[in-house]
Formats: structure tokens, sequence, C-alpha cells
């Protein structure tokens, strides 16, 4: 069995603006050659003793000189580059073997492309960007089929544009919005399914207890079909219960979440940390790259002002500290609480207890946590399959965990101590605490985040003013949106 032969090689760029360059035949081969040397503005000499049709409108048209005849090994001389580009094979490896005697760099465009200097690519060019694709000789087809697919893609480049498309706890509530939620495997699926559809260049998938969306790049088609709205599940509700945002819109949009004036309790500061993790997800997965990550790094530099414009002013607080404040103001004189959850609100929830509290017991699921060394004698480690035999010790309880399912169903209730009224938050989106346990028993009260939010509404009453001031800070930086879409679009201002 023939083994197909192979060469490696290094891709160059040459610059062959007003050089001489030898093309040897006069057929279709041998005419696309000379259209490729025409672009890079090098002066085309023709050997052949007949031309098509094709051939003879360049020359009519002074494009290229020619002499119809055979080739010569003098021919060479003077040349840059050649193409022996004949249609006898045997011609063709005499005019290789005249321009290795010359030291001169020579293709052959037949069988004995492996013997000669290089191979031309598959090349697509658009704007000032050209992309080569080679198999190095073995799979011309493939390469082209490739070059017409990028060719395409960056044709889209032009039209491309921020979107962003999702939906917060603003325009559905929690049990609406759970289903949406993408967590475990979900999160997976959505992003290999995006990573299928035409026209979209990067994106990362936002997923917080209080809003989960994408973040793309995408063509102007692909932005305007409806595509994106039906991959993340919200074809199956009404247009206001999500949201769908381009161009300046979306980049105003970002530069608000990452500030957390969009968040369940404005001006809170994990969310950078949410969208960071995103974006680092995204990059790692090959789902973002450079566009994606200028402009959240642009986001991530005016939230910064809109932080120092508004944190004076505006009483923010994180979650954690709205949950314990709640838990405090609902059972007084109580010593123990527990954290159910590892992550970086379960650990803010257990730095904050260890203030308050004289004991925490903190669940985990797999991975063991570590322990602050001053946390030694207050904070006591246990695993989720130790809850149930842990409920009757503690009246407060917080969740938040990540996890596909309850955590605490009604199954738990009678674990609970049931001579006192015990008070849950669950912090977690999808809801690891199954809201039914209220049901079974008056002494048991479960709050989730939208009870949160509407617990501490009254302390948002003057929020929309710092809302106002903190588009307008975005509207100032607006220019930084600008570039970036330039730089990316190939657009040149001195042009």
């Amino acid at each position: 069995m023939n083994k197909q032969k192979t060469q490696t090689g290094m891709h160059i760029n040459l610059f062959l603006e007003e050089r001489r360059c030898l093309v040897i035949g006069g057929g279709k081969v041998a005419f696309h050659k000379t259209e490729l040397l025409l672009e890079a503005q090098a002066i085309v000499h023709v050997i052949s003793p007949e031309l098509t049709d094709e051939f003879k409108r360049l020359v009519q048209l002074n494009l290229v000189t020619y002499e119809p005849r055979e080739f010569e090994p003098t021919d060479a001389t003077d040349a840059t580059i050649v193409y022996a580009a004949t249609n006898s094979r045997g011609a063709n490896r005499a005019i290789l073997n005249a321009c290795r005697e010359k030291h001169i760099l020579c293709c052959c465009v037949d069988g004995n492309w492996s013997n000669g200097d290089f191979t031309t690519p598959a090349i697509t060019r658009h704007n000032q960007l050209m992309v080569s694709i080679s198999s190095g000789g073995t799979n011309c087809r493939q390469s082209k089929l490739v070059k017409n697919s990028l060719g395409r893609h960056l044709e889209m480049l032009d039209a491309a544009n921020l979107i962003i498309v999702g939906t917060d706890h603003h325009h559905l509530a929690l049990e609406e919005r759970e289903p949406f939620h993408l967590t475990g495997d979900r999160y997976e699926r959505a992003g290999f399914m995006l990573m299928q559809l035409w026209g979209i260049h990067e994106f990362l998938l936002l997923n917080t207890c209080n809003r989960v969306e994408i973040i793309a790049v995408v063509a102007s088609e692909t932005a305007q079909n409806g595509i994106l709205p039906h991959s993340m599940g919200f074809s199956s509700i009404k247009e206001n219960k999500y949201y769908m945002k381009t161009g300046e819109k979306a980049f105003e949009h970002l530069c608000l979440v990452t500030a957390g004036m969009l968040s369940q309790t404005p001006g809170e500061n994990h969310i950078t940390a949410q969208i960071k993790d995103a974006l680092e997800t995204a990059k790692n997965r090959g789902w973002a790259g450079n566009m994606l990550q200028e402009w959240i790094s642009s986001a991530l530099f005016i939230s910064k002002e809109i932080k120092n414009e508004t944190s004076t002013k505006l009483e923010t607080e994180e979650i954690e500290a709205i949950a314990l404040r709640y838990l405090a103001a609902k059972a007084e004189n109580i010593n123990a609480i527990m954290i159910i959850g590892t992550g970086l609100l379960g650990k803010g929830l257990v730095e904050e207890s260890t203030r308050v509290y004289k004991k925490t017991i903190w669940c985990y699921h797999r991975n063991r946590p570590d322990l602050n060394p001053e946390w030694q004698n207050c904070v006591e480690l246990i695993s989720f399959n130790e809850i149930k035999n842990r409920l009757g010790e503690v009246n407060l309880i917080v969740s938040a965990a990540n996890a596909n399912g309850y955590i605490l169903t009604t199954a738990h209730a009678p674990f609970f101590d049931l001579e006192n009224s015990t008070h849950i938050v669950d912090l977690s989106m999808p809801r690891t605490i199954d809201p039914d346990l209220q049901t079974i028993s008056a002494d048991i009260q479960v709050l989730d985040l939208d009870g949160i939010k509407n617990w501490n509404r009254q302390g948002l009453c003057h929020f929309y003013d710092f809302l106002s001031s903190s588009r307008e800070i975005t509207a100032n930086h607006m220019h930084l949106y600008e570039k970036i879409t330039h730089n990316f679009q190939g657009w040149n201002p001195s042009e």
C-alpha cells in the first residue's frame, strides 16, 4: 500500500510588488497562479505556446507580458519565483531542475509538487486580513472547504456586534426563572449547542442566583433571527419576560451588571468575580477570546468608576449580610447556625456568621474546605450526609449550595427542633430547600431569594437615583465600546 507523501513547511508572506515572477503554462491552473501574483502586484511574465481565452484577456489588458513558445533554462535567470504549470510532468520537472541550478524558488503544480520549493495555500482575503490554509499538499479539497468557511466568517465580522440575551429577577419571579438557570450538565450542553451555531464569534454564559444570560459577539443576521433566545429556552415565554440588548445598549447593560447596579442587592461585589469566572471558563472551553476579553475589561474599568461614585452614598450590603440580618431579626439569642455550601457565597456566610454566632455548622458536599485558623473553635465541618442528624441543634439555616435538587425536603421535617421555630433562607439557584417544608409545620419558615428582596425592599427606595448616575458614567465612556468595535471590524481611522 502506497502512502501519500506529505511535506512539512512554514507559511510565509512574500512581498512580490514590482518583482518579476514567471509562469510557465497557459491553462486554467497557470491562470489561477497568475491571478494570485497579480493580487500581490508582481510583474508577471507568461511563457506558453497557447493560452486560454481568460489568459488572452490579461495580455490584451497589458496586465502580464507573454511569449508564445516553450520554456528555455535561461528564462528563469532573473525571476523571483517560478510556477511550473504546463500539462507535461516531464516539462515541469525540467523547469524545476533549471530553477534549482539558479537557486530560484519553483513550484510544480502536478505530481512533482513534493520535489519543489513551495506550494500555494488556499487563501481568503478580507480587507487587510489574509488567511492561508494548507494540508501539506495532501488534501487540497479540504483546504478549499476550510478557506470558504473562514471567508464567510470573516465577512460577518464587519457586521458583528455585542449582544446580550437573558432574564433576571426584574423579569421573572423565582419560580418562573428557576427552569432557565444553567447548572451542571445543562451548562455544558448549552455551551456545546451555541458552539455549533453559525454567526456566533465568541460568547460566555453568565449564570448567577438572580440572572442567566449569554453575552456574545455575533453577526447581525444572527442577532436578528431569534436563534439566541430560542437557544436559551426563552421561546416558551413572552418577550417581555426576557431581554435582548445589542450594541451600545448591550455594553451599558454589561457595565451596570458588572458594577452590581442590576443585582438583587444593588452595589454588591460578588458579581465582579462571577463575570471574571464566566469569562475564564469560556476562554478555557474555546467559547471566547480577545473580543469578549476587551469588552469585559472595559466594563470592569467603568464599573470601578461607578462604584467609586456610588460607594460613599449607596448603602451596599452583600446578600449574605442581608440574609443574616433577616435571621437576626426573626430569632434573637440564638447561638448556633447551619450554613450549607462551600462556594464563594458559602464562605462569605461563614465569615459573617462567626462574628455573630458562637457556633457555625458548615456543610460540604464532596470537597472538604480548609478552615481559617481563626474559626477552629467556632466552626464545625460536616458532610451533607450528616445534615439530618444535626438539624435538631439549630434553628437558623442558610443554604448557598450549588446542587441539582433539594438538599432539605419534606422528609427532613421530623429531624427539626419541633419545640421551637426554625428559619431557613435559601440563597441557591436553582433552589436547594423544598418550599413545601413550611407547609408541613408552622414552626418551619423558608425564605428564598425573592423573599429576601421583598424583605429588604424598603432600603432601596433611593436606588434609582444611583442607577441614573451610573448610566451617565457609562455614556461618558462609550468611546471604549466604539474603539473595540472598530478594532475587530478592521476599521482604520486614518482611512
